[in-house]
């Protein structure tokens, strides 16, 4: 009688767990596109690095909302790469509680700089 409810409560612990590292590792991976995403876009022909920034801004915007609090930076490096950063907080527990801070970049050659 006194196992199940201890062994009920280990499994739920352990389901929870399982749920919140596919919240992070989905939230990371969505971040990884947008930034990459963003890189593309300021790769082409024509487009600057604050392109590829807004462009990563709107497709976080789009996919989390206000909420994830992210912020895109983009910057041309010496070799013509366009590097694209989205810093952003990362609920710890669920989609609520203290936040950990994340950052992901994604990097295309510039088409100019060919």
């Amino acid at each position: 009688m006194a196992e199940f409810p201890m062994v009920a409560v280990l499994i739920v612990m352990i389901a929870l767990l399982v749920i919140q590292a596919a919240l992070i590792v989905h939230t990371r991976n969505t971040l990884v596109d947008a930034a990459v995403q963003g890189a593309h876009h300021a790769a082409l022909a024509g487009s600057t690095p604050q392109d590829g920034a807004q462009r990563a801004q709107q497709l976080v915007d789009e996919r989390f909302g206000r909420g994830l609090e992210a912020e895109a930076t983009a910057v041309q490096e010496d070799d013509g790469t366009i590097r694209v950063q989205v810093d952003a907080t990362l609920p710890l527990v669920g989609l609520i509680g203290p936040a950990g801070a994340l950052s992901v970049e994604g990097r295309a050659v510039d088409e100019e700089a060919w």
